[in-house]
């Protein structure tokens, strides 16, 4: 056999063994310390402050108080590529209502001078690591601690519905898998996206929002997906942390995995959580980031009362183009 043979046979082998071997997410539970009253809180919030020295113009963490604990605290946890800009809007409407609110950045997102390649530094452990410290914060700015997030933020605020014991969390079109592939091959993706080298691709810088990281890296998006099967193991087998769960989903989204989503709220219903599915309608030909005010195609007019609602644990009525998939028990 020539060496050219030999190469390639074991490069074929790497890769089976890269696809198939088990990636480990034992690492991948919560470290909860939660702040015992507001001070407190406010100590926890100078870590995340320092942190922001490093961060863009607009892409700080956004800490909205009212200098006393509030009956709820609110967690927004932002998407991949975003910054807690995307929720600027939506944080300044649960302020006004007269609650406290979080929104962190999330680690190698909004960096000054930041390229794809910063994406490609984010590991599982570190998104599970701000999860908890923003809870523990939230613990001493609410009675109540209520968590959102969207896309990637998503699968941080479904990590936090399955290990922390919180009041109300909801899950906005998580990325718990890719788009257009099945559920069965999403494992040996995510194992080959982590063990291969790292390969990102830049878009050109939006002058307007120098908070935002354009572009995608496989190792990032690895590591999201490690985050999404650490939540999806533990909900095989064990019933989620949080008190009510609700799952918004978007029926013209074309870049979330829908079944990954599906099996886990089967799972969270199976071992007995609390659990709710809603889901927007196709003919609102929504994008797949329905937050941001600053997304081109966009309608926060239509979704922010289906998402407040939510928030505030209500049902939103049909009117709003949104249909209950699953109601809770």
């Amino acid at each position: 056999m020539s060496a050219f043979g030999i190469l390639w046979r074991a490069a074929v082998l790497y890769l089976g063994l890269a696809a198939v071997l088990p990636t480990s997410v034992r690492s991948l539970g919560p470290h909860s310390k939660p702040a015992r009253d507001y001070e407190a809180a406010m100590q926890l919030a100078q870590a995340f402050q320092h942190a922001d020295r490093a961060a863009a113009t607009g892409g700080e963490s956004i800490i909205l108080v009212h200098a006393h604990r509030t009956p709820r605290a609110f967690v927004l946890f932002h998407g991949l590529t975003n910054s807690p800009r995307q929720f600027s809007k939506l944080a300044a409407t649960l302020y006004d209502s007269g609650d406290n609110v979080f929104v962190p950045r999330l680690p190698q997102h909004a960096l000054r001078g930041a390229t794809a390649d910063d994406l490609g530094r984010l590991t599982a452990e570190s998104l599970r690591d701000v999860a908890d410290a923003a809870i523990d914060l939230a613990s001493g700015l609410g009675d109540t601690v209520v968590v959102l997030g969207a896309s990637l933020g998503g699968n941080v605020a479904a990590w936090a519905a399955q290990f922390r014991p919180v009041s109300r969390v909801v899950i906005v079109t998580p990325a718990l898998g890719l788009s257009h592939v099945s559920t069965v091959v999403e494992t040996p993706i995510m194992n080959l996206t982590l063990r291969l080298p790292n390969y990102s691709k830049n878009d050109p810088p939006d002058t307007l929002r120098p908070d935002r990281t354009l572009g995608w890296s496989t190792r990032g998006v690895g590591q999201m997906l490690r985050l999404g099967a650490a939540i999806r193991r533990a909900a095989d087998k064990h019933a989620p942390g949080a008190r009510d769960i609700r799952v918004l989903v978007n029926a013209n989204d074309e870049t979330v995995n829908r079944d990954a989503i599906d099996e886990l709220v089967a799972h969270w219903s199976a071992t007995g959580g609390h659990v709710s599915m809603f889901e927007f309608s196709d003919s609102l030909r929504l994008p797949h980031d329905i937050v941001d005010p600053d997304e081109a195609t966009g309608n926060t007019k239509v979704t922010y009362p289906v998402i407040l609602s939510l928030l505030y644990g209500s049902t939103p009525p049909a009117n709003l183009g949104v249909r209950v998939i699953r109601s809770s028990p």
